[in-house]
Formats: C-alpha cells, structure tokens, sequence
C-alpha cells in the first residue's frame, strides 16, 4: 500500500473538512472548501451520521502523480477520488476536471465533489460488494439531494443528460470507455434524482442502513430488493416502471 501523509509546500485550510492545496490554488481551494463544509452539513443530517474524520487535498497538475493513493500508478488526471491509504482518508481534488465530466454546467464541479464526499461517508460503515449501479447509486442520488438542499440549481444540467445512452444501468458492464463510464454515471444521477424526489431523501437514508446490515456479497436479485425496500410503499413497481433501470 502507497501512502503520503502531505504535499510539501501546500497550505491549509481548517474545516469539517480541512483542505490542503497548493500554493496560488487559494481560489479553488475556498471553492472546495465551501462545498465539503455544505456537502458534510447535509449528509451528515441527512444520513444522521457524523461527518467522517478525513481531510481533502486540491492537487496542482505537477503534483498529481505525489497525491496519496492506493496503487503505484497515478490516477488518470482530472479525476477526483476518495482514498483509505493515509489516515484519515482522503478526497483528492485536481484543480481542473477531466474533460470526461459531461455535461458541462454550473452544478457539475459541486455534485463531483458530494458524490466523492459520499463515499467517504458510506465507508464509515462496513459495505459488502454490490452490483456497480448500486455502489455507484448512493452517491449519485446523494449528491443530487445536497444540492436540493443548499438550493444549487440543477434543471439544466439534468436536461442536458442523455437519458437513452444504448443500455440500463443493470445492464452496463463495467470494462467501457471513459465516455461510457460517464453515461453510466449520468444515467445513475437521472435515476437518482426521481428517486429523491418521488420518495424524499428518506428513502437514501434507510439505502445506506441497509447496505451497512448486508455482511454477504449482494447479487443482482438481492440489489434490486434492497433499492425497491428502501425507496418504500410502491417503490418496487416505481423501480420496475423505469426504463433506465
């Protein structure tokens, strides 16, 4: 296992959610910390759970391949992800999305960031394997109810989606392109944010307490029954009614 503690030079920022960036990345950094400081405000009362200890790092281009991580490799850059290598966690931010990240719009640097948060969230508690469309639901659906509840406006990019990308999100297999990948995503988001708002953000909550009492791998039956519980009375034939699904 790979682990760096810091990034020499970077400066801090304290905070729920303390960021650490580099040196001249003072805007962005501010920027991510507003919306850790929102996002960890939200799920913390919305999951009613403690915000997670763990720290953020806004990694400059030139120092994304020194970022803590897992593996020996970099990550690809641009992309943002939630590391357990270093304690605490962490949530590596570069200062730019990748171009992959589509649509484009206001809401779409804040909704990465909640759906990073999220995971690390989720991942107070143990969290058997699941299906790639539930692990990847949570914090798709998630992320659209913080921004519902700090009042980020997110028409626009929910209708610049394609919402007919060729497959369901049962039905994607994980070994895609990047472009795929963020379909994959997107579709997941659009399914999402029905969910919240048919059934209320309530129904997110009991999600995650129910895949925190799963202690056995999840198949695709047992996936879907634990989606359709959670969204509540009517959730199975909502969730059945769904052609993204």
């Amino acid at each position: 296992m790979r682990s760096t503690l810091t990034l020499p030079g970077y400066e801090r920022l304290p905070g729920a959610v303390p960021v650490f960036h580099a040196p001249g990345m003072e805007e962005r950094a501010a920027e991510a910390w507003m919306l850790l400081e929102r996002g960890a405000a939200a799920l913390s009362g919305m999951l009613d759970v403690e915000t997670p200890e763990l720290k953020a790092f806004v990694v400059a281009e030139e120092d994304w391949g020194e970022a803590p991580r897992e593996s020996e490799r970099a990550y690809p850059p641009g992309l943002p992800y939630f590391t357990r290598s270093i304690r605490p966690p962490a949530l590596v931010l570069p200062v730019t999305l990748s171009p992959v990240f589509r649509p484009h719009t206001q809401a779409t640097y804040p909704l990465v960031i909640w759906h990073e948060l999220t995971h690390a969230f989720l991942l107070q508690g143990e969290v058997v394997r699941t299906p790639a469309w539930l692990a990847e639901l949570v914090p798709q659906a998630a992320s659209v109810a913080v921004a519902r509840r700090t009042g980020l406006p997110l028409e626009e990019h929910l209708r610049r989606v394609d919402r007919e990308p060729g497959f369901t999100v049962r039905g994607f297999r994980g070994h895609a392109d990047a472009e795929t990948q963020m379909a994959f995503q997107n579709l997941l988001l659009l399914l999402g944010a029905d969910a919240v708002e048919e059934f209320g953000e309530e129904s997110l909550r009991r999600l995650v307490r129910a895949l925190w009492g799963e202690t056995e791998v999840v198949g695709e039956e047992r996936a879907g029954e634990l989606f359709a519980g959670a969204l509540g009375p009517g959730g199975r034939e909502w969730l059945l009614s769904r052609p993204e699904f």
